[in-house]
């Protein structure tokens, strides 16, 4: 090795050498699983020292579904997938009208990024969104590949902080009086969508959480109703239950159906599987028949099931263990919520959401307006709701 201080010319002296041996053992002493010219490169470059450039070699397309490969290996949601798919392709739709374009120059990134603000004007959440996913891929596909990131003195947008909309009791309400009486009445029209809202608000489940529900996944029977969550946020399962009230009008709905367990819970007026765009558009519909102001989506019952359920304990923990927040397994505050307390917790939510009056003069099946709504020999139902378990444990917290 020449020794002469040359290393500026591209030249590593024999400390440069000890330096990078040094560099490699640090971080593998570090957990860094990177391969070792990897390490190796990025140690190189902080000596300054020029190396050959490995990106003109490199495929994003292949990158981008080896990437996708591994997410699906690691059990992310459909939605997630999506959402790095569609991101990739509209990054490697810009890269193909600007031939020559360096893909991991920090300046091609930026210019992508404020071509898409100015073309597609997103909402600051999915700025943000577009700008992590990116920067993920980026990160994995340096740490693999061992060519440069350009996300990484990019500096981060402010992460917004948004407040979802939530409706009161009385919205609630009107919402579902707008359901029972839809501008177009359709067989089945009205029953489906009053229980698709009544389920929503009920549970606080996800949208997607929702419409994959089978009737295997429904125990409605025992003193415990619940229902299986298959594949939650991150495909993690859980066990959500359901107030008695709604169990019993689900399982009414099931036999007049006669529906197998391997059938969807909720299906389109077709019979199959209940599209994310009908849901969307069965909750608009409602919301315009209500009058509402507020912008009114699945998500919004959810956060509005999440405000109840805090005002009715005042017990965030519940609050958590109740919706599945993702944290629930690993935070210690959330460990210690009781079986108990969670159907609880579905009756304080079915209380607030006026479940049972919904529910009462109600056949499956009948329209608004219809003769024979009152089954032969049904005694009217009473509530099962303990409405004052959750409150008497807030008071005494208090």
């Amino acid at each position: 090795m020449v020794q002469d201080g040359t290393r500026s010319r591209g030249i590593v002296d024999d400390a440069a050498v000890a330096s990078l041996h040094a560099g490699l053992s640090a971080a593998r002493e570090d957990g860094d699983r990177r391969p070792p010219f990897a390490i190796i490169a990025e140690c190189i470059a902080e000596l300054g020292v020029p190396l050959p450039r490995q990106s003109a070699d490199l495929s994003l397309e292949q990158a981008r579904e080896e990437w996708l490969a591994r997410l699906r290996s690691s059990g992310r949601s459909k939605s997630a997938l999506t959402a790095y798919r569609v991101a990739l392709a509209d990054l490697l739709a810009f890269l193909e009208n600007r031939p020559g374009a360096d893909a991991f120059a920090e300046a091609t990134i930026v210019a992508y990024l404020d071509g898409y603000r100015e073309r597609a004007r997103p909402a600051a959440a999915t700025y943000y969104r577009r700008f992590t996913l990116l920067r993920h891929f980026f990160r994995w596909l340096s740490r693999r590949s061992g060519v440069p990131d350009p996300f990484l003195e990019l500096a981060a947008p402010k992460k917004p902080q948004q407040e979802a909309d939530w409706l009161t009791a009385e919205e609630f309400a009107r919402l579902l009086a707008a359901a029972r009486s839809p501008l177009r009445p359709r067989r089945g029209l009205a029953e489906r969508d009053r229980l698709v809202l009544l389920s929503l608000v009920a549970t606080g489940l996800r949208r997607s959480e929702l419409i994959a529900l089978d009737w295997a996944d429904l125990e409605l029977e025992g003193p415990r109703p619940s229902l299986l969550v298959r594949c939650g946020k991150g495909g993690r399962p859980r066990r959500q239950p359901l107030p008695p009230q709604l169990a019993r009008e689900l399982a009414q709905l099931r036999h007049s159906l006669g529906a197998a367990a391997e059938e969807p819970v909720f299906c389109g007026l077709g019979g199959g599987r209940l599209q994310p765009t009908i849901l969307a558009n069965l909750i608009r519909r409602a919301a315009s028949g209500a009058g509402l102001d507020k912008r009114v989506t699945a998500h919004t019952l959810r956060h509005t099931a999440a405000t109840w359920l805090r005002q009715e304990t005042g017990d965030a923990r519940l609050v958590a263990a109740y919706l599945g927040h993702a944290d629930l397994s690993t935070v210690s505050r959330y460990a210690h919520v009781a079986e108990e307390e969670l159907h609880e917790a579905a009756a304080a939510v079915a209380a607030r959401s006026g479940l049972e009056a919904a529910l009462e003069p109600r056949e499956v099946g009948k329209q608004p307006g219809t003769h024979g709504s009152t089954r032969a020999g049904a005694a009217p139902r009473r509530s099962a709701i303990g409405q004052g378990g959750a409150r008497r444990r807030a008071s005494a917290r208090s």
